[in-house]
């Protein structure tokens, strides 16, 4: 394990990797604690805000296809969108739709995360070498 990739990214790269590492681990502790408590808010704040500077600094992001987006960059479109809602809807007493509109980005933080460890990708050699 050597972090040394990660460190010669770009700082997109690496703030982009900073900030799923806190939505990974606040979006677990969310889903695992009782709702509804501070705790709970306050994970979920951190939650959003992680998600929200995740997709934001992937289109910086165009390794897959220099130049392009790819079709990862859907799911930041989508999180651009759901997040707000989600804090919207929590506002606004709807729970049911909350939930949903925060249950999406996190599955698509762990369905993206996972593809970040393919061979050849960054993570993948931070983790099991070049």
């Amino acid at each position: 394990m050597s972090l040394a990739p990660l460190l010669n990214a770009s700082p997109a790269i690496q703030l982009h990797t900073a900030a799923a590492c806190v939505a990974a681990v606040s979006g677990v502790y969310v889903m695992l604690r009782a709702k509804g408590t501070a705790s709970h808010r306050a994970s979920g704040y951190a939650f959003s805000i992680a998600m929200l500077l995740t997709a934001i600094t992937s289109f910086g992001i165009t390794s897959l296809s220099p130049g392009h987006y790819s079709w990862i960059h859907i799911l930041s479109a989508i999180t651009l969108v759901s997040i707000p809602l989600a804090i919207y809807y929590r506002r606004t007493g709807n729970i049911r739709k909350h939930a949903a509109n925060m249950i999406g980005p996190f599955a698509g933080l762990i369905i993206a995360g996972a593809f970040t460890f393919a061979p050849g990708r960054i993570m993948y050699q931070v983790i099991f070498g070049p």
